[in-house]
């Protein structure tokens, strides 16, 4: 065993000690609540001792590392400049400084200042928008600089206390601790093509604190903090942030090869578990009729994750893949998971050659396929949005003389409020802005409404209403009469949505009084 897994060890054995101890003096200390407190005792001292020497030690160990980034970039206007501040960590002594993607993407400038007091201009940066990503890099001109060191992120469970360190409103070396309170959140705030998988936490963090490390306590970064969930824009406890496992992928690529190159599989999936778990009565309403079938059919204990929808021209459907097609495996390896295989695939560099083991006809097939380039597939859809988003524009301005009035009137969300949420029409500019093509069609949900049947349904900002009682859904006309024609006090409406995760179904129905 290595001098890091001996201490490790040893800090696993006595943290659980101390805490195991910390419990039974407050179960102690409860128990005499009404008597008057006394003063420490030596051993009551010594054990807080020992509690707050941990969570030193992990801060000390991270924090000359912790670096705060003021980001400029030319204004417009009045303003000859404007500034922002964020936070990054040093990972590499050749002057590589991880942070956010949002934090430095759009800047002119990037300045980089340590704890110690010294600063530097960056002189390169490098981007992953998919996972809010970005590696800077300053000359250290022969001087040492402090490097942090990750840890396995796998190994965190909910429960776990980590530090936040950053910069949070400028506040430099700012410490705020917490636990993890949730692994592989899903947040969609990095829009359709953004790979999530973020660890939520309840250490604060704040506008500041972009791009600054998660810390275990063992003195690790085990995650890059990237965003809040708030109404107020300041730490509601809700915090989340990239796992080192991605981090530290996304750093390699971008130090040695200056981007982030991953394979294009083209295939719209659910896992098997997944589905399984979409009551039978509702399968055929949520899933194609059959793709239902195949569910049912397959023995119950294997898993891999069927093939919705095979796009057209993608590299899946050259190499043989076809809809409703259950992966089973990658490469010999077992998959689990829609989320497993969009990992797996996206480790992996365009134009390789996988085996994909699949399920098709009661028996197995392996098929050999070479996969795409994500990033001009990425590419290449975003110039056919702007092209329809721009052709769509064009027509409004021909049909409508006066056509911004015209459109905001059109685009003006709809409130069916009986159910509690607002809607409107999706045109090809509205779909872009929330995430979707710009040939996206439909009725989408603009708002729902706190306490309302919809947010006890589970509807979500952005969901894009399916089918309502079986009837598929195209205007927010035809939503109306179906609303007003349902019982929502006895049976319900049941709804499908879809979002950029998937599809789902929900009934919407009012309790009891």
């Amino acid at each position: 065993m290595n001098q890091t897994n001996q201490t490790k060890t040893y800090l696993f054995k006595h943290i659980g000690l101390i805490f195991l101890s910390f419990f039974i003096l407050i179960s102690i200390t409860s128990a005499f609540a009404d008597e008057v407190p006394g003063p420490l005792t030596d051993g009551e001292k010594s054990l807080v001792s020992q509690i707050n020497a941990l969570f030193r030690r992990a801060a000390d160990q991270v924090s000359p590392a912790v670096v705060s980034l003021q980001v400029s970039k030319e204004g417009r206007g009045f303003s000859p400049f404007e500034m922002g501040l964020g936070s990054g960590c040093i990972i590499d002594p050749r002057g590589y400084i991880i942070t956010n993607n949002h934090v430095v993407a759009d800047t002119d400038k990037i300045q980089v200042f340590l704890a110690d007091g010294r600063s530097f201009v960056a002189q390169e940066k490098m981007f992953d928008a998919d996972t809010d990503l970005a590696v800077v890099k300053i000359d250290p001109q022969g001087e040492t600089l402090p490097v942090a060191k990750f840890g396995n992120s796998s190994d965190l469970r909910v429960g776990d206390f980590v530090l936040a360190i950053g910069n949070p409103f400028g506040l430099e070396q700012t410490v705020t601790a917490g636990i993890v309170s949730f692994r592989g959140r899903q947040t969609r705030i990095l829009g359709k093509w953004g790979y999530e998988d973020f660890i939520q936490t309840d250490a604060a963090i704040n506008k500041g604190n972009s791009g600054g490390p998660l810390v275990n306590l063992y003195g690790e970064v085990v995650g890059i903090n990237s965003n809040i969930l708030s109404p107020t824009g300041t730490s509601a406890g809700y915090g989340f942030a990239v796992p080192s496992q991605i981090a530290i992928f996304v750093a390699e690529q971008l130090i040695e090869k200056k981007q982030v190159r991953r394979g294009w599989l083209g295939v719209r999936m659910i896992g098997l578990d997944d589905a399984r778990q979409i009551p039978q009565d509702r399968r055929d309403l949520v899933l194609e009729k059959t793709s239902s079938q195949v569910i049912q059919m397959l023995p119950h204990d294997t898993q891999g994750v069927l093939a919705t929808e095979v796009l057209a021209n993608s590299p899946a459907e050259q190499g043989g893949i076809k809809n409703n097609d259950v992966i089973l495996k990658i490469n010999n390896e077992k998959i689990t998971s829609s989320k497993q295989l969009q990992d797996l695939i996206a480790h992996l560099e365009p134009q390789i050659v996988i085996d994909c083991l699949v399920w098709r006809d009661a028996k197995e097939l392996t098929l050999k396929v070479k996969l795409g380039d994500r990033q001009a597939v990425q590419a290449q859809e975003k110039a056919e949005e702007e092209k329809m988003a721009r052709r769509s524009l064009d027509q409004f301005r021909d049909e409508w003389p006066f056509w911004p009035w015209q459109q905001n009137q059109e685009t003006q969300p709809e409130k069916p409020y009986s159910l509690g949420i607002e809607v409107h029409t999706l045109t090809p500019p509205s779909a872009l802005e929330y995430g979707y093509d710009a040939n996206t069609e439909g009725v989408i949900i603009h708002t729902v409404k706190p306490g309302s049947i919809a947010e006890q349904a589970g509807l979500e900002f952005g969901d894009i209403i399916v089918s309502a009682n079986g009837q598929e859904i195209k205007t927010v006309a035809q939503l109306k009469k179906i609303i007003d024609q349902a019982d929502l006090n006895h049976q319900g409406l049941e709804m499908v949505v879809r979002n950029l995760k998937g599809r789902r179904s929900c009934i919407l129905k009012h309790g009891p009084d």
